[in-house]
């Protein structure tokens, strides 16, 4: 049984907008023979792979940056103040302030505090974090795909190769984004009509003289409408900015997915190309070349850690509180068959985008684990000192995104998530009543 020291890696300064050099030596190049076509597919960048996202984000005003279409090196983005993007973006959370004032002044006024008062509060608290996290990492934005961009370049290159076995990355990140973004808009869909079934019963028990649509904001949205007189522009406005609200409830999943991606990928690309070596024996400057690149791998995911880990604990949060919320309605017997069919359509899709971001943000830890498997297969008589530090890089790093270093994002982590919201639910059922039907509920 050899002893085996930690690895010793020598820091290396980082400079932003500065590419470094390829640690691959040319002794590397020689360890695979090329593709049989003689032409290997072009693997993309994180930052050319997310593009289509950020701009379904822009859509919505979030994520403030422009030059992306224009350049496919992210140094070249930047948040300029004086741009569309940036007054659209502050404009939108001007008035998602304002909503929340309206309705913290609206709940303070209100003779009871409940499950659904605490839920609207929750809901636009957490948009609004949304919103502000986004801008200011859109601020930052250059500096942290710029760095990115640098760390997998070498994985753009030879001798690594795009994974087999799996899509090319750009259409998995736009078919895993577009098809959860899909799902969402169907979901708001059934919940517009869900909406327009029960004004149209609630008008049906109480007729009142104003109009549908009035009656409509009225009852969505009491809390505006008590304070600003009503008026077409003004019910749109709000139920253009519930939309926005609503897609950024959504995108924040998607968001984390998508990076998440871009990071299990690299190291699918390092395991696979152990794997091509078939445990031959390799020359030291081969595994000196593969111990850079993975301690440089380890280094990028500790930086993505540092930048976007609030954002992975504020979700995680977010999606246990509805998911346990919505469990506990899910008792409460809906006025409509379509407000039933949207309710439980909701809850499954919740659950489903809870789970599948937890799923491929854990499939980091599981990608960096691999590579020790294979290392194992290589001869006692290859073992040289830059192969036992690689070793002890695998079996030592901490390869994982988390929440804050509260917790690491890894597969036991989406058990214990379920036990969680489990253990909350039969709690809440002997401690929370249920929310009454105003259906027929007469008063604005």
């Amino acid at each position: 049984m050899l002893n085996m020291t930690p690895p010793e890696v020598t820091p290396v300064k980082r400079f932003p907008g500065v590419s470094r050099p390829s640690s691959t030596p040319s002794t590397a190049l020689a360890e695979e023979t090329p593709p049989a076509d003689g032409a290997a597919e072009r693997e993309c960048s994180t930052h050319e792979a997310v593009a289509a996202v950020i701009f379904m984000g822009q859509l919505f005003s979030l994520i403030p940056i422009v030059g992306y279409a224009r350049s496919t090196d992210p140094r070249d983005v930047r948040m300029r103040l004086r741009s569309v993007q940036f007054v659209y973006g502050c404009v939108t959370l001007f008035i998602m302030l304002t909503l929340i004032i309206m309705l913290c002044v609206h709940t303070a006024h209100e003779p009871s505090f409940g499950v659904q008062q605490a839920t609207s509060l929750v809901y636009y608290a957490i948009i609004v974090f949304f919103m502000v996290e986004l801008m200011l990492l859109a601020r930052n934005w250059s500096q942290i795909m710029g760095r990115w961009y640098t760390d997998e370049a070498p994985f753009r290159t030879d001798p690594y190769r795009p994974p087999s076995r799996t899509l090319p990355f750009r259409r998995k990140v736009h078919l895993i984004a577009f098809g959860v973004m899909f799902l969402a808009f169907v979901e708001d869909t059934l919940n517009f009509v869900s909406a327009y079934r029960l004004n149209e019963l609630h008008i049906r028990y109480c007729p009142h003289t104003a109009g549908f649509w009035k009656n409509f904001f009225h009852r969505e949205h009491p809390y505006v409408l008590r304070v600003i007189p009503y008026h077409p522009v003004v019910g749109w406005t709000i139920e253009l900015t519930m939309r926005i609200a609503k897609f950024t409830w959504h995108y924040v999943d998607v968001f984390i997915i998508c990076l998440s991606l871009g990071l299990q990928r690299r190291f699918v690309q390092f395991n696979e190309r152990l794997e091509r070596l078939d445990g031959q024996p390799q020359s030291q400057g081969v595994w000196r070349a593969l111990r850079l690149d993975y301690v440089r791998l380890s280094e990028l995911v500790t930086f993505v850690d540092e930048r976007f880990s609030k954002l992975i604990l504020f979700c995680c949060a977010n999606d246990m509180f509805f998911i346990t919320v919505q469990l506990f309605n899910s008792f409460d017997l809906k006025p409509t068959t379509v407000t039933t069919v949207y309710f439980w359509y909701s809850l499954g899709f919740l659950i489903g985008r809870c789970f599948l971001m937890l799923f491929v943000v854990s499939s980091i830890s599981r990608a960096s684990e691999k590579p020790l498997e294979t290392l194992r297969r290589f001869p006692s008589t290859n073992w040289n000192l830059d192969l036992r530090r690689l070793c002890d890089a695998v079996a030592t790093s901490e390869n994982a995104l988390s929440g804050k270093r509260f917790f690491f994002v890894r597969r036991p982590l989406i058990l214990a998530m379920a036990g969680t919201i489990i253990t909350y639910e039969l709690v809440l059922l002997d401690q929370v009543k249920k929310t009454p039907d105003t259906t027929r509920d007469c008063n604005f």
